[in-house]
């Protein structure tokens, strides 16, 4: 009788392993409430064909904004400010990548820039710089 009960139960479990591109959108604000922004976007850059109808890109963007709001308000406990504001504005950057016109990514890499700005012997690096350059920002 155990046997036969566990023979029901492995395709129940099947069935609940493999999310439908309907489930994907619901996983991924689970994981941004749960502040777990990595797992977040690994699962969206390895989602199937079949998952592009869960509207990856809008959903890319949401993750990369909420990571980059996260580690520029709130954490990691363990890292530097400034390690903080650069990873912050690598999510800004990716969102633009993806979405050119979101203007609240806009307005928080000026924030921070603006911040910049305030101690001339401090920089975000050279690469981000040119990737906001390169995306019409002017520093």
């Amino acid at each position: 009788m155990r046997y036969l009960s566990l023979l029901f139960l492995i395709p129940l479990f099947i069935a609940c392993g493999n999310s439908t591109p309907e489930d994907l959108p619901k996983r991924i604000d689970q994981l941004i409430a749960d502040d777990n922004y990595t797992r977040a976007l690994d699962l969206l850059n390895n989602a199937s064909a079949e998952d592009t109808n869960a509207n990856l890109g809008r959903l890319k963007e949401k993750a990369h904004l909420n990571y980059g709001l996260f580690l520029e308000y709130r954490g990691p406990e363990d890292s530097t400010m400034r390690s903080r504001m650069t990873s912050a504005l690598e999510q800004y950057i990716a969102v633009l990548n993806i979405n050119p016109k979101n203007q609240k990514a806009r307005s928080e890499i000026k924030q921070i820039m603006d911040i910049y700005s305030t101690m001339p012997e401090k920089s975000p690096g050279k690469e981000i710089i040119a990737d906001l350059n390169e995306l019409g920002f002017d520093y």
